[in-house]
């Protein structure tokens, strides 16, 4: 990363380029340990979907700066179609928000939750299918195997060791019908029950 900056530098180009640091999903069971957050690649717990991001762009963002502001990799596509002085497609949905304003220091994005959709197996993590939502310090998980939620203060509860679904169920049931509604209209698709004899 160092001789990439140092090359940015030398060809004068580090004031025209926005470097992004950061990773798809949490860290690889086995290999790796998200503590102090839960699980890991290919779960819907912090520790397979919250990720480090580092952003440098000298005269745009400001130098050690820390924002805890919460953001999907599907930000990127906006984020640079922005910075490139284009129009988006009118005839093709954008799923992420431009992340330019957060960048400057100028505000925040404009939504109110952050949706996750994990319909698939993956065969070497043992992992649920599921769907969550993130609104503010709060995200709550659905299990869509048993139809099960799961509901966390993230700001007093990083670890997600402590269910509050019993403790706040109206906001629990608020956000699973923002979960559904969101299914809904970007028509994801869901998983299906397995074949008989399946295994």
């Amino acid at each position: 990363m160092g001789r990439l900056l140092a090359s940015l530098e030398s060809l004068g180009q580090a004031e025209n380029t926005l470097v992004v640091f950061t990773s798809d999903n949490g860290g690889f069971a086995g290999v790796s340990d998200c503590r102090p957050l839960r699980e890991s690649k290919g779960h819907l717990y912090e520790g397979g979907i919250r990720v480090p991001m580092i952003v440098r762009w000298p005269g745009q963002v400001a130098a050690g700066v820390v924002n805890h502001e919460p953001v999907v990799s599907m930000d990127f596509y906006p984020t640079f179609i922005e910075m490139a002085g284009l129009k988006p497609s009118a005839t093709k949905p954008i799923d992420g928000e431009s992340l330019l304003r957060l960048f400057r220091g100028q505000g925040k994005p404009k939504r109110s939750e952050l949706f996750f959709h994990f319909p698939n197996y993956a065969w070497h993590m043992g992992n649920r299918l599921g769907g969550a939502v993130r609104s503010g310090d709060y995200k709550l998980i659905r299990n869509y195997d048993d139809q099960s939620l799961e509901l966390y203060n993230l700001k007093s509860d990083l670890g997600e060791s402590k269910n509050l679904t019993k403790r706040r169920p109206r906001l629990a049931k608020r956000l699973d019908q923002k979960l559904s509604a969101w299914l809904k209209e970007t028509g994801a698709k869901m998983p299906k029950p397995p074949k008989p004899g399946a295994r």
